[in-house]
C-alpha cells in the first residue's frame, strides 16, 4: 500500500486531527465575531444612542432612531448568522480539508474590498475636496477657501438663486458681510449690532427684509452687521468676530448663534479649528471615506462630544467677553424647532451655563420647504425675541 503513495493510518489520523483543530479554531473565531456583534446590538440601546448620537438640524430625531434601529438590526442579524449557519459551514469546510480554499477566498475578498475602498477614496479626492466641500463651491452665497477660518464669503458681489419659484438675492460687501443692497454700504461709525453665526443667522434662502438681521435693523434703527457664513462652527464664529468687531467704533450689541442641533460642527477637525483652550489648529488631514462613514454611522465618542462642548462653551464665553470689552451687549440666540428633545436640553444647559442667551421655540412648520432652514416666520420670531432681550439692556435711544 505504501508503494502506491497512500498515507498510513497514522498519517491519515494526524491529518484528520489537524483539520479538526483548525476547524475548531475557525469556529471559535467566527463565533466570537458573531457574539461581539450581538453584544453590540444589545448594548446599543436608547441610552447609548442619546450618549453618542448628537441632534442634527437636517435629520429629525425620529429619523436618527430609525437609522439606528436599522444598523442595530443589521448588527444582530449578521452576528446571529456568524454564530449559527456561517460558523457551521466554516467548521465543515476545515474538517473536510477545504479550509485552505476558504481562507484563500476570504483573502481575495478582503483584497477586493480594500481595492474598492482605495478606488473610492481616490474618486472622492478628485476636485477641490481638501479645504471646502464641493457643494459650497456652486451653492449661493459662494465661498472661497481661507487659511485661518476654513472658508469665507466671496466679497463684493451679488449672488442669486431661484428656489421653488422665489428669487433670492445675496448682496455681499467688500468684506463678505451680507447687506441690504450695494447702494447702502455699512458705516463703521454708526451704532451697530453685529450678528455672528452660520446659515441660520445669514438668512439662507431668504431675502434681506425677511431675515432676523434685516428685521432688527428696520425695527431698531441700529445698523445690522451680518458677518455670518454658511457652514460655520462656533469657533469660526469667534474667529470671524475677532476680525470684524474692531472695525466698528460703536458696537451696541453682539448677537451670536448657537443651536444644540449644530454642535456636531464643533467636533469637525478637518478644517482649521480651535480646541477647548481656544488654541488654533490647522485642518487635520483625513481620509475622505472617514467622513462618509461618520455621516452614515452618526457616532461620536463621549470624549469627542465632551471636547466639542468645552470648545463651544469657551468660544461663546470668549464672544461674550469680547463684546463686553468693547462696551457692547452680548446675547446668544438659541433657535430650536419644537418640541425640544431631552438631549437638546442637556446640551443647551451644558454649553450655555452662565452665559446670556435667549431661547426661541419655533413652530416645526416654520421651515423652508425642502430645505429645513427657518423661514420668514421663524426669523420674525427670532428678531422679536432678540429685540425684547436687548430692549431692557440697551440705552433707550438705541431701540425704537
Amino acid at each position: 500500500m505504501a508503494s502506491l503513495g497512500l498515507p498510513t493510518a497514522r498519517e491519515a489520523a494526524s491529518v484528520d486531527s489537524r483539520h479538526v483543530r483548525h476547524a475548531r479554531l475557525a469556529e471559535v473565531v467566527t463565533a466570537l465575531a458573531g457574539v461581539g456583534l450581538i453584544l453590540f446590538a444589545v448594548m446599543a440601546d436608547r441610552a447609548w444612542l442619546d450618549r453618542h448620537l448628537l441632534p442634527h438640524l437636517f435629520l429629525q430625531r425620529s429619523e436618527q432612531i430609525l437609522w439606528w434601529l436599522v444598523e442595530r438590526s443589521l448588527a444582530f442579524a449578521i452576528g446571529a448568522a456568524l454564530l449559527l449557519p456561517v460558523r457551521r459551514r466554516v467548521g465543515r469546510a476545515f474538517r473536510t480539508g477545504r479550509g485552505g480554499d476558504l481562507s484563500l477566498n476570504i483573502l481575495v475578498m478582503t483584497g477586493a474590498i480594500a481595492l474598492a475602498l482605495l478606488a473610492s477614496e481616490l474618486i472622492l479626492r478628485t476636485g477641490n475636496w481638501a479645504r471646502i466641500e464641493r457643494w459650497a463651491q456652486s451653492e449661493e452665497p459662494l465661498r472661497r477657501a481661507d487659511p485661518l477660518l476654513g472658508w469665507t464669503n466671496i466679497p463684493a458681489r451679488v449672488g442669486g438663486e431661484n428656489y421653488q419659484g422665489r428669487v433670492i438675492r445675496y448682496t455681499l460687501d467688500h468684506d463678505g458681510r451680507r447687506i441690504a443692497d450695494a447702494a447702502h454700504p455699512l458705516d463703521p461709525r454708526r451704532p451697530s449690532i453685529l450678528f455672528a453665526g452660520e446659515s441660520i443667522m445669514f438668512g439662507f434662502r431668504l431675502n434681506w427684509p425677511e431675515t432676523a438681521a434685516g428685521r432688527i435693523q428696520a425695527s431698531s434703527g441700529l445698523q445690522s452687521v451680518n458677518i455670518a457664513v454658511n457652514g460655520y462652527g462656533t469657533d469660526q464664529e469667534l474667529m470671524r468676530l475677532h476680525q470684524e468687531l474692531p472695525r466698528f467704533t460703536q458696537p451696541a450689541a453682539v448677537v451670536a448663534l448657537f443651536a444644540p442641533t449644530l454642535l456636531e460642527r464643533s467636533l469637525d477637525n478637518h478644517r482649521p479649528h480651535l480646541d477647548a483652550a481656544l488654541r488654533w489648529h490647522p485642518a487635520r488631514p483625513a481620509w475622505r471615506l472617514e467622513r462618509v462613514f461618520k455621516n452614515v454611522l452618526l457616532y461620536h465618542s463621549t470624549a469627542q462630544i465632551d471636547a466639542g462642548i468645552a470648545m463651544t462653551h469657551g468660544s461663546l464665553a470668549a464672544i461674550v467677553a469680547e463684546a463686553r470689552a468693547r462696551g457692547a451687549i452680548p446675547l446668544i440666540l438659541v433657535p430650536e424647532f419644537a418640541p425640544e428633545q431631552p438631549t437638546e436640553r442637556v446640551l443647551r444647559d451644558r454649553v450655555l451655563a452662565g452665559l446670556p442667551y435667549v431661547r426661541v421655540e419655533l413652530d416645526p412648520h416654520w421651515s423652508i420647504p425642502g430645505d429645513g432652514h427657518p423661514d420668514a416666520r421663524a426669523n420674525k420670531a427670532m428678531a422679536d425675541a432678540v429685540l425684547a432681550a436687548l430692549a431692557a439692556r440697551l440705552p433707550r435711544q438705541h431701540i425704537s
